[in-house]
């Protein structure tokens, strides 16, 4: 194993490109320590903020409950204001205990209505997004788009192409792209890509998706 794709990895991906919608859905995807998203969480936020720059979206709704004593969603909208997300355009969506609770809670939403035919990007990781997509269907939502990645076309609205302030900082041209790394990223991405094969089963098995 080389860090490539293996094949399974695509039975749990569903990606579709941006369009125009009334909202953007970033699916929490837990905090680490130090109360700080995930790296998949912080992924998923970057995409989230890069997709409002571009005005595809007025308002990003972050959705996530946890375990911990502040909400996934808390920790989502702080790190996207850091990220240059507007404060108004941030919803918060604190509920959600599970992959499938998200649909649903977002129709309870009092400060931000939420139709099933409302048009959304929601955001995920890759090898999250086929049980995305699954519970959305099966919540009855009918004009969603899955999206697991995108760059801002807007430079100067997002949080990209950045440069340092000090005169003589140079990179290093450093790469952590090494072989073991890309075993240890390929391997990563082989568990969690069972881990979502079985969830899935178990998500049909009980009717939720």
């Amino acid at each position: 194993m080389s860090g490539r794709s293996t094949g399974l990895e695509q039975l749990v991906i569903e990606s579709d490109d941006p369009r125009p919608a009334q909202a953007i859905v970033c699916i929490a995807g837990g905090i680490g320590d130090h109360a700080l998203p995930t790296q998949e969480g912080w992924d998923r936020i970057y995409v989230a903020v890069q997709l409002q720059a571009d005005r595809l979206a007025p308002i990003i709704i972050f959705s996530g409950g946890g375990t911990e004593q502040v909400s996934e969603a808390e920790v989502y909208a702080e790190a996207a204001r850091w990220l240059g997300a507007p404060p108004g355009a941030i919803v918060l969506d604190s509920a959600p205990g599970s992959t499938a609770e998200h649909p649903g809670n977002l129709l309870k939403l009092d400060s931000t209505p939420i139709r099933r035919d409302t048009p959304l990007l929601v955001v995920t990781s890759r090898l999250h997004s086929k049980r995305v997509a699954m519970c959305f269907r099966k919540a009855g939502f009918s004009n969603f788009s899955l999206i697991t990645s995108y760059e801002a076309k807007d430079p100067l609205r997002a949080r990209v192409g950045r440069r340092s302030l000090f005169p003589w900082f140079t990179p290093n041209g450093k790469s952590y792209s090494d072989p073991l790394n890309r075993l240890r990223w390929g391997f990563d991405d082989l568990v969690i890509a069972l881990r979502e094969l079985v969830a899935i089963g178990v998500y049909r098995y009980r009717g939720l998706a």
